[in-house]
């Protein structure tokens, strides 16, 4: 079966076409800057050599018309016509409540995903563009959504709570939810595979560190708690999001410098994090660049994200009782090998040992702990996509 994977952000659009059940990855890409001047699109069918070209691409819709074009009449064809795709996965951020796993998009799904626009209003409208836009140039494609949150479903009352009246958070649907459940679910799948150990016995700590940052402890395959809450700004400092901090900074912010919600939500999600700390970039390289040449600022930067995610770490080792592997995923955590061993720094109570050479050395996935470090440390290159095509083929496929 040829399952065709989208990823469609606010202005980007991901994709990959595999063949299943082999998992064999036909030709994949992305598409920048939609909806806006000289979008650039990049695609790849196998080994060939990737093509790219600008196009004004103003809607999701006119992206995945240009992606399926070059999927059959491309310099290197991955399909003979459409009719091929039997299948598309797509990923979609926040249901709410509504689902505990993936499944197959009807009118109903797509009516509760606009009704969670609310709760993830930078995500959901594009994954809902995506959906709407294939199902326009694919009619009768079966398509499947795949659920950032559905992961940590299986969170405790306790740890999803948040201590507000309890009447006002029914009303609304306020509690933890979490995020990037996606990234762990291929995370710690690949570590207890790394660790030739059945993921149930292990007890994980995993840290996906991109542009988008959380934090997640699993036990026996149970997501117990995850440092994103109601929305994806809570928790770990993130490239532009504020991460973890008073409640009372929103008010404060908005009596003393006239701000108005949204405007305290742009701060606190657009212009915060390293890019805010450190006045450099919301790119962590260049961050990283200029706190070596000096930047007092984009030092701070650095410490402050490397101190608050070493903090979860150990809160989250004592949720877990105890640690048996560490897990470093997402693209900051895979190849910045500087931010792996700052965060690291201090904790061998925890039976952490890093080796300097393997951390500095691995750029796929490995172990980069000492080889008599009771706790392993582990980098995993992370692979949402083919997680999508695994649950919309079994879906689809009806397998189990």
């Amino acid at each position: 079966m040829k399952v065709l994977v989208l990823n469609c952000g606010g202005s980007s659009i991901k994709y990959r076409l595999y063949a299943m059940p082999q998992e064999t990855v036909l030709a994949g890409g992305s598409v920048e800057r939609v909806g806006l001047p000289g979008a650039r699109l990049s695609h790849q069918v196998g080994e060939a050599a990737p093509v790219t070209e600008t196009l004004e691409c103003p809607t999701h819709a006119v992206g995945i018309q240009r992606i399926l074009a070059l999927l059959v009449d491309g310099p290197n064809p991955a399909v003979r016509s459409l009719a091929e795709i039997e299948a598309a996965g797509h990923r979609v951020v926040h249901a709410g409540d509504r689902y505990t796993g993936s499944v197959r998009i009807t009118p109903d799904v797509i009516r509760a995903l606009y009704e969670c626009v609310a709760l993830a209003p930078l995500h959901n409208p594009p994954n809902l563009a995506g959906i709407e836009a294939c199902q326009e140039v694919l009619p009768g494609v079966p398509m499947v959504a795949v659920f950032d949150n559905t992961l940590h479903h299986t969170l405790p009352d306790y740890a999803r709570a948040y201590a507000i009246p309890r009447d006002l958070a029914q009303r609304h649907g306020i509690r933890r939810y979490g995020f990037h459940g996606i990234a762990f679910r291929y995370a710690t799948q690949r570590t207890a595979a790394l660790l030739g150990r059945p993921l149930e016995s292990l007890r994980l700590v995993t840290l996906m560190l991109g542009s988008g940052c959380t934090a997640n402890a699993m036990k026996g395959g149970r997501s117990l708690d995850v440092s994103t809450g109601l929305t994806p700004l809570e928790g770990l400092m993130q490239s532009t999001r504020s991460g973890d901090l008073d409640p009372a900074v929103v008010t404060f912010l908005q009596e003393k410098e006239g701000l108005s919600a949204a405007a305290v939500n742009a701060l606190l999600n657009r212009q915060s994090g390293w890019l805010g700390l450190s006045g450099v970039s919301a790119d962590l390289r260049e961050v990283r660049q200029a706190a070596a040449q000096g930047n007092d600022a984009a030092r701070l930067a650095l410490q402050a994200f490397t101190y608050r995610a070493r903090k979860y770490v150990g809160a989250y080792a004592a949720v877990l009782g105890g640690l048996d592997a560490l897990t470093f995923t997402g693209g900051v955590g895979e190849r910045a090998p500087d931010i792996r061993a700052a965060i690291c720094d201090d904790l061998r109570f925890l039976g952490i040992s890093l080796d300097p050479e393997r951390n500095a050395v691995t750029t796929g996935d490995g172990l980069i702990s000492t080889p008599d470090s009771p706790t392993p440390v582990v980098v995993v290159t992370m692979d949402e996509e083919c997680v999508i095509a695994r649950d919309t083929y079994a879906l689809v496929a009806n397998v189990q």
